[in-house]
């Protein structure tokens, strides 16, 4: 429990004393602490208290510029105050009231009327308390729900949301669209307890949302052992093409270091297409910001038609990058649904001085078979 702290103020020694000791006969375990006018203002500032009482034989004005003062502190800005009269008008005491104090009392004091003057105060007191840590709660529970809520939605759709009530489809005419599939999923969940499965995808994905974050990118949904991300939606981005990439050879790399420490193994194919997508919130009840159109469609069969550990490019995407990465172009294939599709895979990057910069582990053999030739434009 809480001590309470009770704050006397004023200039006479005496009378300070002779309050004290009467708040002290009624045997409560308060702490009552006497200042003068000029020493209170440090106290303030470094103590938090239940109560001030402030007892200072001044004019009206001087009253009000000390009440004014504790309201501007840190500490006890809403702490009640309690002002002592000798003398008192109404006009007196509705200023002091508007200035910001709790109650007045009258001197000579009553015994039973200043102890019950200050009992409400803290009463009022501990009820600001309990009311400041129910906000700071419910502040806290509103922050992990936003949180959340980014991890579901797009912080520019949630703030659309509060602003009107509603979120309209859009056509995002320039975006890329990236989905990640761990290879071997379903054989793996046969050996592994689903405990382990948990945590591994749960570690897996959120370094990928890191990944995601830092290349301008936004994770728009996980479905079991896939993620899908984007860049350039919600938000425009002229670099959309060349940031989805160094996510997806950042996501890449991270699995071929975290495999050599951990004893479990993943490899993942990545596919990436760019253009135009139709964005939009699902549901009336359990939100959710999903992605549609023939570039998804095309990205989701990118990574279909991919070799574990390889990012399979779309023709689009190329077009939009071929400036700035190479490629190894692959045999057309006949995609499922899309017909006979030009792919690429992911080489290196082209530095500014034109020297590459490898992105990933050498070429397999068996990966060789499959190139038509190498894209060095």
């Amino acid at each position: 429990m809480n001590t309470v702290k009770i704050l006397l103020i004023g200039n006479d020694t005496i009378n300070l004393q002779v309050v004290r000791r009467r708040l002290l006969e009624f045997d409560e375990e308060w702490l009552i602490i006497n200042k003068t006018c000029e020493e209170s203002f440090s106290e303030l500032n470094n103590t938090k208290f239940s109560v001030v009482i402030i007892d200072c034989e001044k004019t009206t004005s001087d009253i009000i510029t000390k009440i004014v003062a504790i309201k501007d502190t840190k500490q006890n800005w809403n702490t009640p105050v309690i002002v002592s009269f000798q003398e008192s008008s109404p006009g007196k005491i509705k200023s002091t009231l508007e200035a910001g104090a709790l109650d007045f009392i009258q001197k000579p004091y009553k015994n039973i009327e200043l102890f019950a003057r200050v009992r409400t105060a803290l009463t009022v007191s501990s009820t600001i308390d309990k009311l400041d840590k129910q906000t700071r709660v419910i502040n806290e529970n509103q922050s992990k729900i936003q949180d959340v809520l980014s991890g579901l939605i797009p912080k520019e759709i949630i703030h659309e949301f509060t602003e009107s009530g509603e979120s309209k489809p859009k056509k995002y005419r320039e975006a890329s669209v990236l989905f990640v599939d761990l290879v071997d999923f379903t054989k793996k969940t046969t050996k592994l307890s689903p405990k382990i499965i948990i945590e591994e995808l749960s570690e897996i994905f959120s370094a990928f949302d890191n990944i995601t974050q830092k290349h301008d990118c936004t994770r728009i949904k996980t479905m079991g052992d896939g993620y899908l991300a984007v860049s350039g939606i919600p938000s425009p981005n002229k670099d959309h093409a060349a940031n989805i990439i160094n996510a997806a050879n950042e996501m890449r790399d991270y699995l071929i270091q975290r495999n050599r420490i951990k004893p479990v193994q993943w490899e993942a194919k990545i596919g990436i297409n760019s253009g135009e997508v139709i964005g939009s919130v699902l549901g009336s009840n359990n939100f959710l910001f999903d992605v549609f159109g023939d570039t998804v469609n095309v990205a989701s069969r990118m990574e279909k038609n991919c070799e574990p550990n390889q990012i399979n490019i779309a023709q689009n995407t190329y077009m939009l990058t071929r400036h700035k990465f190479r490629f190894i172009e692959r045999l057309p294939n006949d995609v499922k649904g899309l017909g006979v599709k030009r792919m690429y895979y992911l080489k290196s990057s082209i530095s500014q001085t034109g020297i590459d910069s490898n992105l990933n582990k050498p070429i397999s053999n068996k990966l060789k078979l499959d190139f038509k030739s190498c894209i060095n434009t």
